[in-house]
């Protein structure tokens, strides 16, 4: 076989390896050694380089397979001086990688973690229905029936009457600003989710239109109803404006339990988390995020 030695040896080591290689090889270079030996020639080599290692010592043997196939057949001391496939590197820096650029420029972070972490806060207030509840208490024998309308639609209605406040105002800085004070009212949340509006997530501002988004989908994307299917939407808030409880958010199985349970879900007798401190300050921490 065909055989070349590479050595990365420092100090008195690569005096003690270039006599055992300039034994057993032809040196070609002034740190590199080929020739033609067998497997008892080359296991000789490298026990006898073994036997005069030192902390300094690096050779690695490469292994000629075919004409264009070459393979690291073992090294001997520190392989730290070569890579996986026994490379010498021949470059190095102290420049650390993740502080590059391209890992570094995510300017938007601060926004995306706000606008997650509101949804995620606003998720649940549809569990807060008097059909929900009423599934979490062990007697209850339908627990396992899904709700006429789903905890996040309902979410989404609660959090449409609160951005529709009943100023003329419903940009994203008047409710933004209205949550930061935590000023939200429960009584007016109650009476006009009541109401059940076809299309919660219309015509809603940007950054509410977002967070709505991200509401609705957290457990499945709505299902494209009939009307619009292969109807492309340009934008957004284009396909916002498009969904109903239609696309994927209602059981409607047997319509007589669709009508009777319909009114329990649009029904708060425990109020909503916003009567909660530690909810209120996580929001207004949140709040304070999409401004800086």
């Amino acid at each position: 076989m065909i055989v070349t030695f590479v050595s990365q040896c420092e100090k008195k080591a690569l005096k003690k390896s270039r006599r055992v290689l300039d034994t057993f090889a032809n040196r070609i270079g002034d740190r590199t050694w080929q020739t033609v030996i067998t497997n008892e020639g080359l296991n000789a080599v490298k026990k006898l380089l073994r036997k005069t290692a030192s902390k300094n010592t690096a050779v690695a043997c490469h292994r000629m397979r075919s004409r264009s196939r070459i393979e690291l057949s073992w090294i001997v001391g520190n392989r730290n001086k070569f890579n996986d496939q026994g490379i010498v590197p021949v470059n190095s820096t102290r420049k650390t990688i993740m502080n590059t650029q391209w890992e570094n420029d995510w300017h938007y972070l601060p926004l995306i973690k706000a606008f997650v972490a509101l949804a995620a806060l606003f998720h649940d207030w549809g569990k807060s229905s008097r059909c929900f509840q009423d599934k979490l208490k062990p007697q209850n024998s339908n627990k396992f029936l899904g709700d006429p309308l789903r905890h996040e639609w309902i979410s989404c209605l609660l959090l449409n009457v609160f951005i529709n406040d009943e100023t003329d105002d419903i940009s994203d800085e008047a409710w933004l600003f209205r949550l930061a004070q935590g000023k939200i009212d429960e009584t007016r949340l109650k009476k006009v989710a009541a109401v059940n509006s076809k299309k919660p997530l219309a015509d809603l501002p940007a950054a509410a239109g977002l967070i709505a988004w991200l509401i609705v989908s957290h457990h499945r994307l709505p299902l494209i109803y009939d009307d619009w299917r292969g109807e492309p939407a340009e934008s957004l808030q284009q396909m916002l404006n498009r969904i109903t409880q239609q696309w994927g958010y209602e059981n409607r199985r047997d319509e007589d339990q669709y009508q009777t349970k319909l009114r329990e879900c649009l029904e708060f007798p425990e109020g909503f988390p916003s009567r909660s401190k530690p909810w209120i300050k996580q929001v207004k921490k949140c709040v304070n995020g999409l401004y800086k």
